[in-house]
């Protein structure tokens, strides 16, 4: 049956403010949550090594969530699937309310669950209704509703946390109900934007042999591994490092807000990319933040020195958010971007496995500053697998010539004109790759 849109939900939808408005209200209902996690599981478990190994096992929920969300999609439609994300947001919030380890397991399994849920199904709805050229317009209006919405969200929980104790858990249920009510009130349209195939989908197992024999590919995976990586390492030992220095919980979420208030700088990136080239500053925002990382190990009698230098690392990692994926959408071939893609995002949810896995097996030997160090260790490796990037990726050139000596018929781009291409495929690779087909990925890794 045919159902007649309001003039107003379709320009909405059509300018990608529908976008931004859901994606702002599921970053707030998902941020608030984000460090009051954290400290409640510690205070649970009481360990840093359980912690992580929680972490680890929830992670692997969620790499089965995203496999499994794209047949839900066929199988019942977008709607309901995005549906099930935000009930799934409105339980965990009540199975984390009740402060035991099995309630803190289960909800954190069903929040993974949710975003995993939402996301590709924003990604799909994004895709059908905005089209690829209008991206550089929408997403960063999308992008910074969600920094706006992840600055606000940690600190003001632990507040309320502290302050109302569970009343937090029944406001995070109470922002992801309003999601549902706004997105059923939007009514986005559910026809398929997907042609019939015309042939047999790829090989999973193909697609990753092909991938991983391109040494390009590899490197641009491992780098946005690491990037991601250190975004799950902030989110969830921050909160144990400040408990155990006696900072408080409040010290913990201010510095993950502030770390996420740095996201709106993203947009300076492009621009700064067509000067210096996207090589020379993903391999020294890399560096940059392996070194405060790993300076937080001999500054842990400090608090105040650790939150400086986490504060430096994520401003360094913002270089890494804007610029960190346009490596592969520059590497790929266009008629293996569908397939590829679908292997490139698989760095989201191992980003959420096996950084917590590896840092359980050093806290059982070692104290916190492990975790530090070993987190600069590993973004001190992604930085010298950058190195291999073409020397000139992303940098402001002058147009190549044709023989004969003729002048190709378009003029060089300016420096404005180049940012917005930089920002274009940033906001590409953001958007959910593969998505020509069922999308694998679209989760949010914080």
């Amino acid at each position: 049956m045919h159902v007649r849109h309001p003039v107003g939900v379709q320009t909405l939808a059509g300018d990608g403010r529908a976008f931004a408005l859901l994606f702002a209200i599921e970053s707030f209902a998902r941020g608030l949550l984000a460090t009051v996690i954290a400290v409640q599981a510690l205070t649970l478990l009481d360990a840093p090594r359980d912690v992580s190994a929680l972490y680890a096992m929830v992670g692997c929920v969620g790499l089965l969530a995203s496999l499994a969300v794209p047949a839900l999609v066929r199988a019942t439609g977008r709607r309901w699937v995005y549906t099930g994300g935000a009930v799934a947001l409105m339980l965990a919030a009540g199975a984390l309310a009740s402060q035991t380890v099995a309630g803190q397991a289960l909800g954190m399994a069903l929040r993974v669950t949710g975003a995993a849920c939402l996301g590709i199904c924003t990604s799909l709805y994004i895709l059908q209704h905005i089209s690829r050229y209008d991206l550089t317009r929408t997403e960063p209006r999308r992008l910074q509703a969600s920094a706006l919405a992840w600055t606000l969200g940690p600190a003001l929980g632990v507040f309320i946390y502290r302050s109302a104790g569970a009343w937090v858990y029944a406001l995070s249920a109470a922002v992801a109900l309003c999601l549902l009510a706004v997105f059923w009130y939007l009514r986005l349209a559910e026809d398929t934007p997907v042609r019939p195939a015309s042939e047999p989908p790829p090989r999973a197992l193909r697609s990753l042999g092909r991938f991983w024999r391109a040494p390009r590919l590899r490197r641009a995976w491992l780098i946005a591994f690491a990037r991601s990586s250190w975004w799950v390492f902030l989110f969830v030992y921050t909160p144990i490092y400040m408990l155990q220095a006696g900072a408080g919980e409040m010290a913990a979420a201010l510095v993950v807000s502030g770390a996420n208030a740095l996201l709106l700088l993203s947009p300076l990136c492009g621009r700064l990319a067509t000067r210096l080239g996207i090589r020379a500053i993903i391999r020294n925002a890399l560096l940059l933040c392996a070194a405060a990382t790993a300076a937080c190990a001999l500054a842990t009698p400090y608090p105040s020195l650790v939150a400086v230098l986490l504060l430096v690392g994520a401003a360094a990692c913002v270089a890494l958010d804007a610029l960190g994926n346009i490596p592969f959408l520059r590497m790929v071939r266009r008629r293996e971007r569908a397939e590829m893609s679908a292997v490139f995002r698989t760095y989201v949810d191992f980003s959420e496995i096996v950084p917590p896995a590896l840092f359980a097996l050093l806290l059982a030997y070692f104290g916190l500053p492990a975790v530090f160090v070993g987190m600069g260790l590993g973004l001190l490796a992604a930085a010298l697998v950058s190195s291999g990037l073409p020397r000139r990726l992303g940098a402001e050139t002058q147009p190549r010539r044709r023989r004969h000596g003729r002048a190709p018929s378009s003029p060089a781009p300016d420096g404005a004109t180049a940012a917005r291409t930089l920002a274009g495929e940033a906001a590409a690779a953001a958007a959910p790759v593969g998505a020509t087909t069922a999308p694998a990925g679209g989760r949010e890794g914080r």
